[in-house]
């Protein structure tokens, strides 16, 4: 999750702009204030995706939650790479902040509210700590892979080939997620 987490979150500026059409005889500085501005809308989906886990994780249960969250995360990156495939439509700057929004959301809906608390849950007493610290230590993980890998990724796969493989952790959380995760336990 957290190479997702981060490796987008921090860089949905850059993103932004490399998958956006960029305006016509707009300045350098004008370009970088509106992939600001449409950053800072799209960060506002974090909030709400915390507010929607506070709300869902009780009534739904942590792993569906989970499972919810990593499907909802794929099916936006899905929607940016379909936003760049379809650069010159209609449809693609709509595509753009509905695929941010809905990662942004559901990642925080879902992994993010969820990761550190099924450890605990899932793992009898005397494995909880070592548990949640596995958990901890492969996030942050995934988050230095996020931070420092990704743009370099960018650099020689492109905007494309980062999208999928952010894609393709997403799909693999999911899958791991539905295989292990086991809400009688919860």
């Amino acid at each position: 999750m957290d190479i997702g987490t981060y490796g987008v979150g921090l860089f949905t500026p850059l993103i932004l702009g490399a998958i956006t059409t960029p305006s016509q005889g707009g300045s350098v500085i004008s370009s970088d204030l509106a992939n600001t501005r449409g950053t800072a809308a799209i960060d506002l989906f974090l909030f709400f995706g915390f507010l929607l886990g506070i709300w869902a994780v009780p009534r739904f249960g942590r792993v569906r939650m989970q499972a919810i969250g990593f499907g909802g995360m794929t099916f936006g990156m899905l929607l940016l790479l379909s936003a760049v495939h379809l650069s010159n439509s209609g449809l693609h700057i709509p595509l753009v902040f509905a695929g941010f929004i809905l990662f942004n959301l559901l990642m925080n809906a879902g992994p993010n509210a969820t990761t550190f608390t099924l450890a605990p849950i899932l793992f009898p007493t005397q494995l909880r700590g070592t548990a949640s610290g596995f958990a901890a230590g492969f996030a942050k993980i995934g988050a230095t892979l996020g931070v420092f890998v990704l743009p370099i990724l960018k650099g020689k796969l492109g905007v494309l080939g980062v999208l999928g493989m952010v894609a393709a952790v997403t799909v693999l959380g999911l899958i791991v997620t539905m295989i292990f995760g086991n809400e009688d336990q919860e």
